[in-house]
C-alpha cells in the first residue's frame, strides 16, 4: 500500500497537468492559402500573396461565413495566382472549401481545377454533375496512375463543404467534415503542371466537355500538410451549414 501511494500521487498530477486539457488544434498552422471572400475579391487572407484574380463579373452575396463569390455559369471564374501552386506536386496537401448550386446543367460544371489541358496526364479537376449527384474528383497522372473513386455523393442542393487529402500515397475525400472514402496506391503521384489553380475554368470548358460553375464559392483553404480526420471535422465546425442561413440573415 506504500508503494501504491508513492506513484499514485504523481501520477494523478500527471493527469492532471498533461491530460485534463489536450492540445486544441489551430486550424491555421501549415495554412498556405485561405480566400474568405468577405471583400468581394479573391485576395489572400492569410497574407501568403497568392492573390486570386477574378475574370467576368463575379457578384457578391452572403456564404457560409460573411459573404461568397457568386459565378453566372457563363463568363465567370477566378485564377489564384502565386505561392500556392508550388503544393500540388508529390507533397502533401489538403484543400478545403464551400459551394452551392444554383440551377443544373446537362453537363458537368468546373469547380476547382489545376489542370494545364483537358488531355492533360498530371491534374487535379474538381466537377459538380449534377445529373449524378455527386462531386467528380479527377486526381491522376496519366490513364493508369490515378486515384480512383474519390468522387462523393452530393448530399443536397444547398451549400455543400468537401475537402480533398492527400497523405503519401493515401487520398481523401470528405462531405460536410466526414470521411466518405479513402483510397490507398502502392505508390504516390506526382501531379505538377504549368496551370494555375482555378475556379470554374477547367480547361475542359474550352474543349466543350464541361461548362462553367453556376452558384457561389466560399472559404477556400489550401494547406501544406495532410489534415486528420478529426481537424476536418473540426474545420467543418467552424461554419456548419445549419449556420449558413443565419449568418446571410444577420
Amino acid at each position: 500500500p506504500a508503494a501504491m501511494k508513492s506513484w499514485f500521487l504523481p501520477g494523478i498530477l500527471l493527469v492532471f497537468c498533461f491530460g485534463a486539457r489536450p492540445l486544441e488544434w489551430t486550424p491555421d498552422v501549415g495554412l498556405v492559402a485561405y480566400y474568405t471572400f468577405n471583400h468581394c475579391d479573391a485576395r489572400d487572407d492569410s497574407n501568403g500573396g497568392s492573390d486570386g484574380v477574378l475574370f467576368g463579373d463575379p457578384g457578391c452575396h452572403c456564404g457560409v461565413e460573411g459573404n461568397a463569390l457568386v459565378f453566372d455559369g457563363r463568363n465567370d471564374y477566378v485564377t489564384f495566382f502565386g505561392q500556392v501552386n508550388r503544393y500540388f506536386n508529390s507533397s502533401d496537401f489538403t484543400l478545403s472549401f464551400y459551394f452551392r448550386p444554383e440551377g443544373s446543367s446537362a453537363f458537368p460544371q468546373s469547380l476547382l481545377s489545376k489542370r494545364a489541358a483537358c488531355d492533360e496526364a498530371a491534374q487535379l479537376d474538381f466537377h459538380l454533375d449534377a445529373l449524378r449527384q455527386r462531386v467528380e474528383v479527377s486526381f491522376r497522372n496519366g490513364p493508369y496512375a490515378a486515384y480512383r473513386n474519390l468522387s462523393p455523393p452530393l448530399p443536397g442542393t444547398e451549400w455543400v463543404h468537401v475537402a480533398l487529402v492527400r497523405e503519401g500515397s493515401i487520398a481523401r475525400t470528405y462531405v460536410n467534415g466526414h470521411l466518405y472514402v479513402e483510397v490507398n496506391r502502392c505508390s504516390g503521384l506526382d501531379i505538377d503542371n504549368a496551370a494555375e489553380l482555378a475556379f470554374s475554368n477547367s480547361p475542359c470548358v474550352r474543349g466543350g466537355g464541361s461548362v462553367r460553375f453556376r452558384g457561389r464559392l466560399d472559404q477556400l483553404r489550401v494547406y501544406d500538410r495532410a489534415l486528420s480526420p478529426a481537424q476536418i471535422a473540426a474545420l467543418y465546425r467552424l461554419f456548419p451549414l445549419h449556420r449558413a442561413e443565419l449568418d446571410c440573415l444577420s
